[in-house]
């Protein structure tokens, strides 16, 4: 699992890089995606458990072996902004840490 303090370098990094090569909305929704990382991750109870917070959640199965099942957990519409989207970020990893899950990436679309 990533050190959460490298992981929120890491965004804030990522998110810069992106500000830099086009407008950010000031409002939008991101999706997080998650993948098992042990055998006993829990869909049902990740997908409660997210739910239960007001986010959205989406699976999507593993199309083929190179592939793997993705939770996709989208927040409803928050500012768009690299401090925002940690906070999400790192509640929504620890909580999937929970539940048998890690991190995997998160894309933003605005509204």
């Amino acid at each position: 699992m990533m050190d959460m303090k490298d992981q929120k370098a890491e965004t804030f990094q990522i998110f810069a890089e992106i500000a830099k090569m086009d407008a950010v909305p000031e409002e939008g929704v991101v999706a997080f995606q998650f993948v098992m990382d042990d055998a006993g991750a829990n869909w049902d109870e990740l997908s409660d458990a997210a739910e239960g917070l007001g986010y959205s959640v989406e699976f999507y199965e593993a199309q083929d072996d190179e592939d793997e099942a993705v939770a996709e957990i989208t927040t409803p519409v928050i500012a768009l902004n690299a401090e925002s989207l940690w906070t999400h970020e790192e509640q929504l990893t620890l909580l999937a840490s929970i539940h048998g899950f890690a991190p995997d990436g998160w894309a933003f679309s605005g509204k």
